[in-house]
């Protein structure tokens, strides 16, 4: 396979979902015999894979030129709802919305921030909903779909339009059962922007991915690990591991942002006998909220790291092309348990970048083959001490939108494309401070602010986070100094006694 430049992307019909070409791996005929293998294989180890329920011939896979509902639902994240992801994060999918489009939130409305993704964002004229909540484990798909007016409302903008689309955070059933709800009482089509609720499940499942990962590229290609099933397994392949690794990792396997990954110390286990490695385990497992946690995977935890890369993809309908590599970025992450906290363009050199690149189309390419669409992104780390004799190896699969993808599409709509430009994604916490509203944010930064009439400076991704000391945020600058110095002083802006 090479990379090379590209004759002209795909079409994507959808306004506000724009992507840009950035690697584009031509796949040879070797390469396509082996993705052609390996979605074979996948296929026969699970029939259902490619198959959507019967939602009903007006719930589509795709995205037309019309308006959009956007749910951030995060659901299918084990422990993200019930940790709040869904209130913290949910207005973060406004950064995909506008003229004409539905937003759905979970919990109360901030018309503050809707005012400055209008007014000074300039992303359109959108309606926003807060559905009401009767419980806590409601999830927003459960209390959208509940909801009669946000029902009416949607069914009406389809119905007027000819077409709808739904554009999720991540594909869950329950989004597919709110499109044939829109669909039933529109009697138009419901575009849903994302796979099957089978095949979403499947890549953002680390165990799966690890496996398709391996047998793709080889063995090799990801960290030495195994799937345990039970507390016997688990220590089992627990003491064999601590003679290899000096540190090793247990990961749910459907988690993110670092909330089902625990880090464990070789030499806290070594030597000791099972039962005293087993509740240990258990009292580690309890403490973290795990409720029901096998299948887990434990991995080695490797070093020295070189960079965590994170590959951005585009998966088109096959009529559409291959699946497009809009960028490489070097994750931040903080703590043990590798919490992302910002990204920016990769500092990794060419000929590794072209690496991470060409296994990047080539998993893409057969989860496109086994009929994923949408937006995609790979993890990877790169460890030795240099890149000359350093190992590539995939971690996980992002089948959903997320912490770089979401910014970079906002970067694209707003300044044409994020690649001529200083662009950096990070997070901001400050447990000491006071939490800012967004107005009170707002003003202490303004003259940091991206404007439409000023198209560089700093941007909030969603006011969610403020309530609890934190805040997202993106940054597009001249160049890659400056959006770093911006950020510098945004820092100390919002750290600075109110």
């Amino acid at each position: 396979m090479s990379v090379a430049t590209v004759p002209p992307q795909p079409k994507l019909s959808n306004r506000n979902l724009i992507f840009r070409e950035g690697y584009t791996s031509f796949l040879s005929a070797g390469d396509n015999a082996n993705v052609g293998t390996v979605a074979r294989q996948m296929l026969r180890e699970n029939p259902r894979l490619d198959q959507i329920p019967p939602f009903g011939p007006l719930c589509r896979i795709g995205a037309v030129d019309a308006p959009s509902l956007l749910i951030e639902d995060h659901s299918g994240i084990q422990l993200a709802h019930e940790r709040g992801a869904d209130q913290s994060l949910s207005y973060r999918a406004a950064m995909l919305a506008g003229d004409g489009d539905l937003l759905a939130v979970y919990g109360e409305r901030d018309e503050d921030f809707e005012a400055y993704c209008r007014e000074v964002l300039g992303l359109g004229d959108v309606a926003v909903l807060a559905p009401a909540i009767a419980n806590s484990a409601q999830t927003l798909s459960q209390v959208c779909l509940e909801d009669v007016n946000l029902i009416a409302l949607a069914s009406k903008i389809a119905r007027e339009a000819g077409a709808l689309n739904i554009v999720p955070y991540m594909v869950t059933g329950g989004v597919w059962r709110l499109a044939k709800r829109i669909a039933n009482d529109a009697r138009v089509p419901v575009h849903v922007v994302g796979p099957g609720p089978t095949l979403a499940r499947a890549v953002n499942d680390k165990l799966w991915f690890a496996h398709c990962a391996s047998m793709l590229l080889g063995r090799n290609a990801v960290p030495h690990n195994r799937t345990v099933y039970g507390m016997s397994a688990l220590v089992g392949h627990l003491q064999r591991f601590v003679k290899e690794h000096h540190v090793v990792g247990l990961k749910l396997p459907s988690s993110a942002a670092s909330l089902g990954n625990m880090v464990l110390e070789s030499p806290q286990f070594s030597g000791k006998p099972a039962t005293m490695i087993a509740a240990q385990l258990a009292e580690a497992i309890n403490q973290r909220g795990w409720k029901s946690p096998f299948p887990l995977q434990l991995t080695a935890w490797e070093g020295p790291l070189l960079a965590s890369p994170s590959v951005q993809l585009w998966i088109p309908l096959p009529s559409d092309g291959p699946p497009i590599i809009e960028g490489i970025f070097d994750q931040q992450t903080s703590g043990e348990n590798g919490r992302f906290v910002g990204g920016a363009p990769s500092l990794l050199s060419e000929r590794l970048k072209r690496e991470l690149a060409r296994e990047a189309a080539c998993l893409g390419t057969v989860f496109q083959r086994l009929g994923y669409f949408g937006r995609c992104s790979f993890d990877a780390v790169v460890v030795g001490k240099g890149e000359a004799r350093a190992d590539l190896h995939w971690v996980e699969c992002n089948g959903r939108w997320g912490g770089v993808s979401l910014p970079m599409t906002l970067a694209n709509r707003l300044v044409g494309d994020w690649r001529e430009h200083g662009f950096l994604v990070f997070s901001h916490f400050d447990p000491n401070g006071v939490p800012p509203k967004v107005s009170q944010l707002l003003d202490r930064c303004e003259d940091l602010l991206f404007r439409q009439d000023r198209p560089i400076g700093l941007i909030l991704l969603t006011p969610g986070r403020l309530s609890y000391g934190g805040g997202d945020f993106l940054v597009i600058a001249a160049d890659q100094d400056a959006a770093e110095r911006l950020s510098e002083e945004a820092v100390a802006r919002l750290s600075a006694p109110s």
